[in-house]
């Protein structure tokens, strides 16, 4: 048996995406499960019950040399706990490749596309294999959420041509999707602070420092904004909670296509650097920045090497 992850603290294209592979592996012949690293989003939620599909069981921690396949990442620090003592057989990914090595020669497959959802549809139709119309959803909530329904930097013309192909197979329309989709994403109620900021967070290492990223996609703002002071609070005690040198936190406005970077003490002279904005109040509202991955981590990089 094959265990398949997304990474930790799973967005939407780190659920969908094993679910869809361990279908795809099946019908290879192959035993394969998919699991998730962590609890689900409020759009995950949605989706996973909009097409009608079970969550993966929760599993953080494999066995030596049990054999593993990671999707939507390539970082150690992103996969379960044991990974490296791991027999690790194929990556499907659309991130930087980090300081990864392996034991043997693996499947690994990385394009730099919008979404890792892309790509697994990408090999059902090159293995001529028919998705079905759940599978096809799930892949195509997975598109709209890593490219914020195409807004964002990362999305490639290949994206959008997978996407209507799905759409067509889900029989669902995309902006109805999407619209749902962002705003089950934005919903905050029940969440306290702490679960926000690490609902989409990750982990990176640079030259001189240890430093994490959590960003909150949604479409009504000002629900956080208002929180600031005790948001600025929370980051105090998670930097130190996860032994880390800086913790950024961003608000991304999915709609007007920017992020509020909260000014927190020892992240917002490093802020100032990486990005352009106006300053209001406790936030830098950084235009068009809303990708993580193209426009947040290279920055944060460049500055912290």
């Amino acid at each position: 048996m094959i265990s398949i992850f997304g990474h930790k603290n799973p967005d939407t294209d780190a659920i969908v995406a094993p679910i869809v592979w361990e279908s795809f592996l099946k019908r290879k012949k192959i035993k394969a499960k998919a699991f998730r690293q962590g609890p689900l989003n409020q759009e995950t939620k949605f989706v996973l019950k909009f097409f009608k599909v079970k969550e993966p069981p929760l599993k953080t921690k494999v066995k030596p040399n049990e054999k593993i396949i990671l999707l939507d990442h390539n970082l150690y620090s992103q996969a379960p706990e044991g990974a490296k003592e791991a027999d690790l057989i194929q990556v499907i990914d659309h991130h930087f490749i980090g300081d990864f090595q392996t034991k043997k020669p693996i499947y690994y497959r990385a394009e730099p596309l919008g979404s890792t959802s892309t790509i697994i549809a990408k090999i059902f139709f090159e293995n001529g294999i028919s998705l079905r119309k759940k599978e096809a959803g799930l892949l195509l909530a997975g598109i709209i959420s890593d490219t914020l329904k195409f807004s964002s930097p990362t999305t490639t013309p290949e994206d959008k041509k997978i996407a209507k192909k799905l759409e067509k197979i889900a029989e669902v329309n995309i902006n109805e999707l999407a619209q749902k989709m962002f705003e089950a994403k934005s919903e905050i109620k029940g969440l306290s602070l702490k679960e926000i900021i690490l609902k989409d967070f990750k982990e990176f290492e640079a030259k001189k420092a240890k430093f994490g990223i959590g960003v909150w996609e949604t479409v009504i703002p000002d629900s956080l904004i208002s929180k600031a002071k005790d948001l600025k609070k929370e980051i105090e005690i998670l930097r130190e909670e996860k032994n880390l040198d800086f913790l950024f936190f961003g608000i991304v406005d999915i709609i007007k296509k920017k992020t509020f970077f909260l000014l927190s003490e020892k992240e917002k002279e490093i802020l100032k650097k990486a990005f352009s904005g106006k300053i209001e109040e406790d936030f830098l509202v950084a235009q068009g920045i809303v990708s993580r991955k193209k426009q947040m981590v290279p920055k944060f990089l460049e500055i912290l090497s």
